[in-house]
C-alpha cells in the first residue's frame, strides 16, 4: 500500500489578485552611515504569488532533502490554463527542475483565471501512476492510489471554499468512474499510453492567502471526510507572511517528521572575528529518530522540539566511530540561516558532531 505522501501536487493560483502586494516588507541590509541628505528607502513589499512560491519550494527542500526517493512532488500553476511543471519522472523531482518550470511561468499578468483549472488538472495528475505504481502488477488488491493535494488560493469566503472542495469531489468521482471502465486489448498504438489508477483517497489542504492587513471571511476548518471517505478536506487561513512557516509546520506531520534544537553551537562573530558566541540551530528529521527520547516525556513536551546540547569531546573521545544504531537524514529548518550554514559546511567538510541531552 502506498501511503498519502507518496505523491503531493501543488496547486498554486496565478490569477491576477496573487500580484498585489502581501504588505510584507523585504528585510535587507543598507548602509548604517547617515550623511547628510539621507533620504530612507521606502519599504519593498513581496506579492502573494512570491510568498506562494517560496512557501512551496521550502517544503519541497524539506521533503527532497529527507526523501531522495520514494515521496514525489508536482507542481501546477493556475490561471487562465493549467500549467504542469513536472511529472512523477525521478529526474524531475528536484528544485532545479520547478525553478526552472515557475521562471518560464514568469510573474503574475493581467486576465481571467482561476483555481478550478488548476485543481482538475491536480486530480488528473493524482490518477497518474508513478514509476513504483506502474511496476506493480495489474489488479494488485494491495495497490491503494493515495495521495495529497496542497491547494494554495484566496477565496471570498467558507462557500466559495465550499465549492471548490465540491468541485474536487466531483473530478475525483468522474475519474475513478473512467478509470474503472475496461481497457480495449492492447494495440501497438496504444502501448504507450498510461492507464489512469483509481483513486482511493485524496487529502485536500486548502491554504487561504490574504495580505497583512486585508480582512477575511473565510475560517479554519478542521478536517471533514467527504464522498464516503474517498476525500478528506482540510482549510487553513493564513497571513502571506506566516505562509512559509505554515508550510513548515505542515510538513511534519505529513511525513512523519520533527525538530531537534541543536543548542550551544560554538561559532565566530560574523563582525567580529577574534570572538565567538553560541548559536543555535533547529534540525529536521524523521520523528522515529525521537523514540528513545520520547518515552518518558508527556503528550506536552513530545510537541516540542527536542533539545540537544553541543558537546566537545577531548582528545581520544572525539569522533563518532563508537556511535551504534540507526542512522537518520537531516536538514535544517532554516537553510538561509548564517548558523545553519555554518553547520551544514562543518559537517559537509567531514567533521563529526557529538550531541548529549541536557540535564
Amino acid at each position: 500500500m502506498f501511503s498519502t505522501n507518496h505523491k503531493t501536487i501543488f496547486v498554486l493560483d496565478h490569477t491576477p489578485y496573487f500580484g498585489i502586494s502581501s504588505d510584507y516588507p523585504i528585510d535587507f541590509d543598507t548602509s548604517k552611515s547617515r550623511g547628510p541628505g539621507y533620504v530612507p528607502l521606502p519599504p519593498v513589499f513581496k506579492s502573494l504569488w512570491t510568498c506562494s512560491v517560496e512557501a512551496a519550494v521550502e517544503y519541497c527542500r524539506i521533503v527532497w532533502d529527507l526523501f531522495p526517493e520514494g515521496k514525489l512532488v508536482r507542481f501546477v500553476v493556475s490561471d487562465s490554463a493549467a500549467h504542469i511543471l513536472n511529472t512523477w519522472a525521478t529526474t524531475q523531482q528536484n528544485l532545479t527542475h520547478i525553478l526552472n518550470g515557475l521562471c518560464l511561468v514568469g510573474p503574475v499578468r493581467r486576465g481571467a483565471g482561476g483555481d478550478v483549472v488548476g485543481l482538475v488538472a491536480a486530480i488528473e495528475a493524482l490518477a497518474e501512476p508513478s514509476t513504483s505504481q506502474s511496476a506493480r502488477p495489474a489488479g494488485d488488491r494491495l495497490l491503494q492510489n493515495r495521495g495529497r493535494i496542497i491547494c494554495i488560493t484566496s477565496a471570498r469566503d467558507d462557500d466559495s471554499i465550499r465549492s471548490l472542495a465540491g468541485i474536487a469531489l466531483n473530478t475525483i468521482i468522474q475519474q475513478n468512474k473512467k478509470a474503472s471502465q475496461a481497457q480495449p486489448p492492447a494495440s501497438p498504438e496504444s502501448s504507450t499510453t498510461t492507464q489512469s489508477l483509481v483513486i482511493h483517497y485524496c487529502h485536500l489542504v486548502i491554504i487561504n492567502v490574504a495580505p497583512e492587513k486585508a480582512d477575511t471571511r473565510v475560517t479554519n476548518q478542521p478536517m471533514t471526510e467527504m464522498g464516503g471517505g474517498i476525500m478528506g478536506v482540510e482549510v487553513i487561513v493564513s497571513r502571506a507572511s506566516a505562509l512559509a512557516n505554515l508550510l513548515g509546520r505542515l510538513v511534519l506531520p505529513h511525513y512523519r517528521l520533527a525538530t531537534t534544537t541543536v543548542t550551544g553551537i560554538p561559532m565566530k562573530e560574523e563582525q567580529n572575528a577574534s570572538s565567538s558566541a553560541n548559536y543555535d540551530v533547529e534540525i529536521i528529521h524523521s520523528l522515529d529518530a525521537h523514540a528513545g527520547l520520547r518515552a518518558s516525556q508527556t503528550a506536552a513536551e513530545a510537541a516540542e522540539s527536542v533539545v540537544l546540547r553541543w558537546w566537545t569531546p577531548r582528545g581520544a573521545e572525539g569522533g563518532a566511530g563508537g556511535c551504534t544504531g540507526p542512522l537518520w537524514r537531516v536538514t535544517p529548518a532554516d537553510v538561509a540561516s548564517r548558523p545553519s550554514a555554518c553547520l551544514v559546511n562543518f559537517l559537509l567538510n567531514g567533521r563529526s558532531v557529538t550531541l548529549e541531552v541536557p540535564r
